[in-house]
């Protein structure tokens, strides 16, 4: 069971795909503040412990790769969200990522086997390939238009609308929402 001094799990980390938590790693707290997890090396290890990736113990992160993974996730995610579609030179750049030698295994699953591919080495440049992999399996399962930001600008949080209608607009409608729909009814008593 995760600590609740854990810097990963305090924040609402590791809900959903490991890609998520690297593009909202850089974090504003629904004010405009601006917190960048990847600075914070127990984040990133606990980040790293959660979703099972593996590396050399001592071997310190790629902050930058980190950073440019991130970039072009969030690019990638502004424009799905903007467009509601992405196309395949958007996604060319991701490709660049996943090129990390593999092989195939076997692997047990709760309901019988699946073959996955595992890095034929452990370490980050297999980490960063297992993320931009979790973005583009997000692709394939979800549908381009259900990518989106939360409409809060002070936020900017990414996550997965997952309702039927396709219609959340905010991170979390009891705080990013109520937030900005204060703010709406305030501008509305100025004018």
């Amino acid at each position: 069971m995760p600590s609740t001094r854990d810097p990963f799990h305090i924040h609402g980390f590791g809900a959903s795909a490991p890609w998520l938590d690297l593009v909202n790693s850089q974090r504003w707290d629904g004010f405009g503040k601006l917190t960048d997890h990847l600075d914070d090396i127990a984040w990133i290890r606990s980040f790293s412990r959660f979703w099972n990736f593996r590396f050399k113990p001592g071997t310190p992160p790629p902050q930058q790769a980190l950073r440019e993974l991130r970039s072009l996730l969030r690019r990638l995610v502004e424009k799905a969200s903007a467009q509601g579609s992405l196309r395949r030179e958007d996604v060319e750049p991701l490709n660049s990522w996943l090129k990390v030698p593999v092989f195939p295994r076997l692997v047990e699953i709760q309901n019988g086997f699946e073959l996955s591919l595992q890095p034929v080495q452990l370490g980050w440049p297999a980490v960063l390939a297992k993320i931009a992999a979790s973005f583009g399996g997000s692709l394939i399962q979800e549908q381009h238009g259900r990518l989106k930001i939360c409409a809060n600008p002070d936020c900017r949080w990414i996550f997965i609308d997952r309702t039927k209608g396709n219609i959340r607009r905010w991170c979390d409608a009891a705080t990013c929402g109520n937030r900005d729909r204060v703010r709406r009814s305030r501008a509305n008593h100025k004018k």
